[in-house]
C-alpha cells in the first residue's frame, strides 16, 4: 500500500470490522506510507484505513487462492512423438494478481 505518510494507515481486519469499518477486530496494522504485506495464506484478507476515511470508502477485500497442483508427468508409455507440457504456477502470479485488485479499487494505495 502507498500513501501519504501520517495521514493515512492501513489495518487488517476481519470481515465484521471490514464491514462496519471497525478496528476491534484488527490483526495488524502499518503506517509507514509505503506497506509491503506478505499474503500467505489462502484466505480472504480485509485492509481499511483507521482514520476514518473506511467510512469515505478506503477499505479493500482481497482474496488469496491456493496454488494449483501441477499436473502429473506423461506416463512412460508415449511415444517419443508425443509432447506433454508440465504447468508449474509461478508464485509472482499472486502478486500480481493482488496488485490488480488493489489498482481496480483506485484508492491511491498502490
Amino acid at each position: 500500500f502507498r500513501y501519504t505518510k501520517n495521514q493515512y494507515n492501513v489495518f487488517e481486519v476481519n470481515q465484521t470490522g471490514y464491514d462496519n469499518c471497525t478496528l476491534d477486530s484488527a490483526v495488524g496494522n502499518w503506517s509507514s506510507g509505503k506497506d509491503f504485506i506478505p499474503l500467505n495464506q489462502a484466505k480472504r484478507y480485509y485492509f481499511i484505513c483507521g482514520n476514518g476515511q473506511c467510512y469515505n470508502g478506503m477499505k479493500v477485500s482481497v482474496v488469496v487462492h491456493p496454488l494449483p497442483s501441477p499436473q502429473a508427468a506423461p506416463s512412460a508409455h508415449n511415444s517419443s512423438s508425443d509432447s506433454a507440457v508440465l504447468v508449474v504456477p509461478r508464485q509472482g502470479f499472486r502478486a500480481l494478481a493482488v496488485s490488480l485488485a488493489m489498482l481496480c479499487f483506485g484508492f491511491g494505495w498502490v
